[in-house]
C-alpha cells in the first residue's frame, strides 16, 4: 500500500488577498446634527494568483484474488496550491461530513498510520507552496493586514476598559489606523466617563454616609437603648426581616454586581451590620 500525490491543473483559483485595508465614512444627522463613525474594509482590488495547480491525493494497493493480482485505487481528496495557504493542510478538512471515517474503514488502516502514510508524501509539498508563497507581494501583504487589524482590535479593546464605553464610541473617534478623526467626539467620551465617575463617587460616599448613620443609631454605643448585644433586641420577626435586608444589600455592593467599582468599604459595614443584627 502507498501513497500517490498527483498534480493537476486547475482553470479557476479562488481570488487573492486584497491589496489595501481602506477606511470608509458614515455619515448621518440627529437633531440637525451630523453624526459619523469610521469604519474599515478590504479594497475590491485582489493580487493575481498565477499558480494553478492542485495535488490529487490517493491510496493504491494491490492484492491477488483467485491467484490473480488486483489493483484497488482510493481518492483521498484534492487540495489546490492556494488552498493550503488560505485553509490549512489537514486533508479531513477538504472531505465532506463523514467520508473520511468512510474513507479510512475502506482502505483498512488504523486512522494514524493512514494520516502518517499520507503525509511522509505531502509534507514536504506543503512545505514548498507556505516557502514559495512567503516570498510573494500577496504574503507580504497578508502579514501587514493582520498586523493591522490586531493592533487596532488592542487599541479599541484598551479604549473601552479605559472608559468604559463601546467599540462604537471608539469609531466615532479613530479609524482603523489609530488615527484621531474627530476630536470633538473623543472629548464628550472624556467628559462622559468624567461624569460617571463623578456620580458613582458621590452615590457610594452618600450610601457609606447612609449606612455609617443607621449603624451609628443602632450599634451599641451609649445613649442607645441597643447597647451590648444588639441581636437580643430582635424577635424571631425581626431576624427574619433583617436577613431579606443583608441579602438584598449584599448583592447590590458585592464586587461581582460592580464591575470597576470599589464596593469595599460598603461590604465591609454591611459585614458589620451582619454581625450586630446576629442574622
Amino acid at each position: 500500500m502507498f501513497c500517490v500525490i498527483q498534480e493537476i491543473e486547475v482553470k479557476k483559483v479562488h481570488a487573492g488577498e486584497p491589496k489595501e485595508i481602506e477606511v470608509y465614512e458614515t455619515t448621518w444627522t440627529t437633531n440637525d446634527k451630523k453624526e459619523s463613525t469610521w469604519g474599515w474594509r478590504y479594497s475590491d482590488e485582489h493580487f493575481d494568483r498565477p499558480v494553478r495547480k492542485a495535488y490529487r491525493i490517493s491510496i493504491h494497493e494491490s492484492y491477488r484474488e483467485s491467484g490473480k493480482v488486483k489493483k484497488k485505487q482510493t481518492v483521498i481528496c484534492t487540495i489546490e496550491y492556494y488552498s493550503i495557504v488560505d485553509c490549512g493542510s489537514w486533508i479531513g478538512d477538504y472531505i465532506t461530513g463523514s467520508r473520511w471515517k468512510d474513507k479510512v474503514e475502506s482502505i483498512g488502516l488504523p486512522e494514524d498510520e493512514l494520516v502518517d502514510l499520507i503525509y511522509k508524501k505531502f509534507q514536504p509539498i506543503i512545505d514548498r507552496v507556505e516557502a514559495e508563497f512567503q516570498q510573494t507581494e500577496e504574503y507580504r501583504a497578508r502579514e501587514e493586514h493582520r498586523r493591522i487589524l490586531m493592533e487596532h482590535n488592542q487599541r479599541v479593546e484598551a479604549f473601552k476598559e479605559k472608559y468604559d464605553t463601546s467599540e462604537s464610541e471608539y469609531e466615532h473617534c479613530y479609524d482603523v489606523f489609530g488615527n484621531l478623526r474627530n476630536l470633538d467626539a473623543l472629548k464628550k467620551v472624556k467628559a462622559d466617563y468624567k461624569a460617571k465617575r463623578d456620580y458613582e463617587r458621590r452615590s457610594q460616599k452618600e450610601s457609606r454616609s447612609y449606612y455609617e448613620r443607621f449603624f451609628n443609631n443602632y450599634s451599641g454605643n451609649s445613649g442607645s437603648s441597643y447597647g451590648g448585644n444588639i441581636s437580643n433586641n430582635y424577635n424571631e420577626d425581626n431576624k427574619a426581616m433583617l436577613k431579606k435586608f443583608y441579602r438584598t444589600l449584599s448583592k447590590a455592593y458585592h464586587p461581582d454586581s460592580n464591575p470597576g467599582k470599589d464596593t469595599s468599604e460598603e461590604m465591609k459595614l454591611l459585614n458589620q451590620l451582619k454581625n450586630e443584627w446576629g442574622v
